[in-house]
């Protein structure tokens, strides 16, 4: 009989010829590690952007919003890791380690060579692993995670500096729009209302946010409103129908269409399944 994997821990490895960006909603409640084998992404995360190119890993902390999009050519391939809270809990259980990253929002790493063969090894071990079904597969995929969270401390610890984020003038004035829908979220924010904040055409901005991160304006925004209201639901007894109002929904019914939607259940489901 086929093991299961639980609590989840799934690796899957992608090559794309063509542009593709992601299209689906994402922030989730597990762990993501993502390795570019070849080609260069866009990469969105923490209301920056950066350049990822061969070689180069990220590490996602839980709900952090992210989203990558196709840079210079469309070839790329990558392996993606997603793993649960309980997986990562019982793969430390009976090892005395530091790993402070796992303690930050996200870890971007620019590994050299020699290292990016180790983590590579590492990668390729865990997806014979998973495809193979073999027994005791569970604490085996284990110790390959303990061995890639030792290889990403190395880097960390000989890297001389952080990788910057992409700083070009539209860069910047997108990191504007963004900080403006951080702070203005609850108020009633249309696309004149930002054309005039800004300086630019509706068409344009529209435009340039979705190109830099990957998100359209009404997507972003939605975001930044329910996480809030995912906040108030886990540490507020706040009615649904205010936590709708303070989060800058228009109506009880909008709010929980979007809701479920990208929190994948009802506001009173996430509320139960969260205290």
């Amino acid at each position: 009989m086929e093991q299961e994997l639980e609590p989840p821990f799934i690796i899957e490895q992608i090559k794309r010829a063509g542009p593709f960006s992601m299209d689906s909603d994402h922030y989730h409640d597990t762990y993501e590690i993502y390795y570019l084998l070849a080609g260069e992404r866009s990469y969105y995360i923490n209301n920056l952007i950066y350049t990822l190119r061969k070689g180069d890993l990220i590490f996602i902390n839980k709900n952090e919003l992210h989203r990558t999009t196709s840079k210079g050519s469309a070839r790329h391939e990558r392996i993606l890791i997603n793993f649960e809270e309980d997986f990562l809990q019982k793969t430390l259980a009976n090892y005395d380690l530091s790993i402070p990253f796992l303690t930050t929002q996200s870890l971007l790493l620019r590994p050299g060579v020699h290292e990016q063969g180790a983590i590579e090894s590492i990668l390729f071990s865990m997806l014979k692993e998973q495809e193979e079904h073999r027994s005791q597969q569970i604490p085996y995929l284990q110790t390959l995670l303990i061995q890639l969270f030792i290889e990403m401390n190395r880097v960390q610890e000989i890297s001389r500096e952080p990788i910057a984020p992409e700083s070009s003038e539209k860069q910047l004035k997108v990191y504007e729009m963004i900080d403006y829908l951080q702070v203005h979220y609850v108020e009633k924010l249309t696309l004149e209302r930002l054309s005039e904040t800004f300086f630019i055409s509706s068409t344009y901005l529209c435009r340039l946010f979705k190109q830099t991160t990957g998100f359209t304006i009404v997507e972003y925004l939605n975001y930044i409103r329910i996480k809030e209201a995912q906040r108030l639901l886990q540490s507020t007894n706040t009615k649904v129908t205010a936590i709708a109002e303070n989060t800058g929904f228009d109506s009880i019914a909008h709010f929980g269409r979007v809701f479920k939607q990208i929190a994948k259940c009802s506001p009173l489901q996430y509320r139960k399944q969260n205290r």
